[in-house]
């Protein structure tokens, strides 16, 4: 200590509390003096130069992490100082470093946090980007199911009759609806289409309940073909159809399997032979027609138009393609529509790529816009081209700009199916 012992001893004492004692000061200092004689005193070079590294630190550290705060630290009389003031200024000087450590790390926080928001905020732009985008691609319209992902996905159509164009005179109208249906482990066709069929809202899109739908339980069987066919057990089906469904039926059957089966099989009481359905006997497979080489129709009764074939077979796809400018004959109270709306010209047909792809030129007096009459009088024509065995179509025309789904001038593979519908479990 700088002042000799009794002057700190005194100035300790008269510190501490009074406390009754009736023996005299120099007494108690004789006392405990030969104890404060004994006691190893501390270096005084160590605090000194340890004081000295913390202040340069901190006048290092304090204009970069302390802008507007001041410090007051008065350090007076480096040999006038006592223990105690040394003491009490690295004490400061820790305590100044204690708040300085917490605002910076305040600080640090809050810039982290702001660097957390202006992330957050940057990625929720993002999704709102990419969300905006799945909104925009869902507002591309199309009125066909252009292709799906066989791994993953089941296209599975449903033959269904016209509401609005069914009548005796001219047999009645029937078209697929589609649903694209997730796969499920060694699910088949007939399993998606089993899972989906019952909850279809049918009357919304203008059509009947399909016949299958009458107790009619299908399976999917193989009877030694090249490849499994689906099996319809019709015992529990009212089989006494009129002549309106006996005309139907096949041809819903056609619209539900013939994307993907060559046959199919009616079973009654578990045998395959003698089956009567209707006016019609089967005795085995039936076999489906493709390549039905028809003209597509306009019939908007429900919620959405659908893509209709007609009953006519065409020679040419040019002829095809005129039919459906026009309506086609049909009874007073039928709605099938034109498909090829009055501002979409035809102007010539060409086929190349032996026969694989058609070019089909849109006259320049065409008015090309990206709305529902365009986009569905150009699908209606990919409809029929698929009709005919075409794998792959062109529309050229002197404008270079997408309607729907599809570029102009460019090849786009023909449809998988027409009239997707949605599907939810």
């Amino acid at each position: 200590m700088r002042h000799n012992d009794e002057d700190q001893m005194e100035k300790l004492l008269r510190q501490m509390p009074k406390i009754k004692d009736d023996r005299d000061p120099k007494q108690i200092y004789r006392e405990i003096q030969p104890k404060l004689a004994n006691t190893p005193r501390r270096s005084k070079i160590v605090p000194a130069f340890a004081l000295v590294a913390a202040l340069v630190l901190f006048a290092l550290v304090a204009p970069m992490f302390l802008n507007n705060m001041q410090f007051d630290i008065s350090l007076s009389g480096s040999d006038s100082s006592s223990e105690e003031s040394m003491d009490m200024a690295t004490m400061n000087a820790d305590g100044n470093a204690d708040d300085t450590d917490a605002d910076t790390n305040r600080k640090g926080l809050e810039e982290s946090e702001s660097s957390l928001e202006a992330e957050e905020a940057e990625g929720e732009e993002e999704t709102n980007d990419f969300a905006a985008a799945e909104v925009s691609s869902a507002d591309v319209k199309s009125f066909v199911t252009p292709s799906y992902n066989v791994e993953s996905e089941y296209a599975v159509t449903i033959g269904v009759s016209l509401l609005e164009a069914d009548n005796h005179d001219y047999g009645g109208s029937t078209t697929p609806l589609t649903v694209i249906v997730p796969r499920g482990g060694n699910d088949t066709y007939v399993d998606a289409l089993n899972k989906v069929r019952e909850g279809i809202a049918y009357v919304d899109y203008g059509v009947n309940v399909p016949i299958i739908n009458d107790n009619v339980k299908i399976s999917e069987g193989d009877i030694g073909l090249d490849r499994p066919m689906p099996i319809l057990d019709v015992t529990e089906m009212a089989k006494g159809l009129t002549s309106y469904q006996d005309t139907l039926f096949p041809r819903e059957l056609s619209d539900t399997f013939s994307n993907q089966y060559t046959h199919f099989l009616f079973s009654d009481n578990g045998s395959t032979k003698g089956v009567q359905v209707g006016n019609n006997v089967y005795d085995g497979p039936v076999e489906y027609k493709t390549k039905n080489k028809r003209a597509y129709f306009k019939y908007h009764s429900g919620i959405l138009p659908l893509l209709v074939p007609g009953h006519e077979r065409y020679t040419s796809i040019g002829d095809a393609l005129k039919a459906m400018t026009s309506a086609p004959e049909q009874a007073e109270n039928s709605k099938l529509e034109p498909s090829i709306s009055d501002t979409v010209q035809v102007e010539s047909l060409a086929l190349e790529k032996d026969n694989t792809v058609v070019r089909i030129k849109l006259a320049d007096s065409s008015v090309l816009e990206n709305n529902d009459d365009t986009i569905f009088a150009l699908e209606a024509m990919m409809m029929v081209a698929k009709e005919f065995g075409i794998r792959g179509v062109v529309f050229e025309s002197s404008q270079n700009v997408t309607i729907g789904t599809i570029t102009l001038n460019e090849e786009v593979s023909v449809p998988y199916s027409p009239n997707p519908v949605p599907y939810s479990e």
